[in-house]
């Protein structure tokens, strides 16, 4: 036979009321000697990593986007539809988050790295321009008669100087889509560096809003001192200006200087409120060029890299502009107005 505990056996004997149990523990704690404790909940702080990286953050907003911004987010999120405005912001992005610059610095570098690639283009370009103006007063002379006759009616020497034309353009190598090389190699890259500014200032995780500098912090918004705008318009009529006087041998009219001038002032205007980021790209645009009409205007540069050194021609009178040269009595009486000619000063 198996044994059996004595106090299993008395369990089985003596079964236990819950009632009584329950009366003796309401019991025991009603004659408990020590007070019922609160417990109070215990605050959680936070640790002292995430506490410098909140501090750090709010000293620098700009590194919590460099932080999360990577390669290939923009793409994610969508871009604009031209291919060559995407191209603009796909180099954009992978400047931005490779070289840890803020934005202002980051459009500056894009823009000089970008110029710098295209120099051989414009010096190529400048080269032969020079040489078309060292032949412009030349050339001047024939297109004047070449109208005159033609405005005469005298068909066969209109089409005779016309041949003259073409042989003087041969005979000294003139094209004119070489001459204009070296402005059109910057015109896309102008358009699209515009539109994918723009296009990037809309999209809130870029960072933009914070990535200016001094008083235009946010370069998605508008500069509301009107400062950027002013000067990115001075600045392009200083470029035109110094142009115009160091690269051209025959001057320019009073009339289009004005109109450039004018033209300047009023861009100001209707691009004031662009984003900030484009007057950045504009500024730093203006200065390369700037430079850049400074450096071929250098004797010893030109020098150095076979550029024809251009003597302006100082003629008796201004040229005609397209606004001075509408003759009202001309347009009434139906007789053209003969324009008098000069070469190299002297009247012909």
């Amino acid at each position: 036979m198996t044994a059996t505990h004595p106090i299993l056996s008395r369990q089985q004997k003596q079964p236990i009321a819950n009632g009584s149990i329950v009366a003796r523990l309401q019991g025991m704690r009603n004659f408990h000697s020590s007070p019922i404790r609160r417990i109070e909940p215990v605050a959680v702080t936070e640790p002292a990593s995430s506490t410098l990286a909140s501090a750090a953050t709010q000293a620098d907003p700009t590194l919590v986007t460099q932080a999360a911004m990577q390669i290939g987010d923009l793409a994610k999120h969508g871009l604009d539809t031209l291919l060559p405005t995407r191209l603009v912001e796909y180099a954009l992005e992978y400047m931005f988050v490779t070289t840890g610059l803020p934005w202002w610095a980051t459009i500056a570098l894009m823009v000089v790295a970008v110029r710098a690639a295209i120099f051989p283009v414009a010096l190529w370009s400048h080269r032969h321009q020079m040489s078309v103006n060292q032949v412009a007063p030349d050339l001047k002379v024939l297109t004047e008669r070449q109208k005159e006759a033609a405005a005469s009616g005298d068909t066969v020497k209109s089409i005779r100087l016309a041949h003259e034309i073409q042989g003087f353009y041969k005979k000294h190598g003139i094209h004119p889509f070489r001459a204009a090389v070296g402005n059109l190699s910057t015109l896309p890259f102008m358009i699209f560096m515009f539109c994918g500014l723009r296009h990037m200032a809309t999209l809130p995780f870029t960072g933009m809003s914070t990535g200016g500098l001094w008083w235009f912090t946010n370069l998605a918004a508008g500069d509301p001192t009107f400062i950027l705008p002013i000067v990115s318009g001075l600045g392009m009529i200083g470029m035109m200006e110094v142009q115009s006087r160091l690269t051209t041998a025959v001057p320019m009219a009073k009339e289009m200087k004005w109109a450039m001038r004018a033209g300047g002032l009023f861009m100001v205007y209707f691009v004031s409120d662009l984003p900030t980021s484009i007057f950045v790209f504009w500024m730093v645009n203006n200065i390369l060029s700037l430079g850049q009409i400074l450096l071929f205007s250098n004797k010893a540069f030109c020098r150095m890299a076979g550029i024809h050194i251009i003597k302006p021609v100082k003629y008796a009178h201004q040229p005609e502009s397209v606004l001075s040269s509408i003759d009202l009595k001309a347009l009434i009486t139906g007789k053209p107005k003969k324009s008098a000619k000069y070469v190299r000063g002297k009247r012909v």
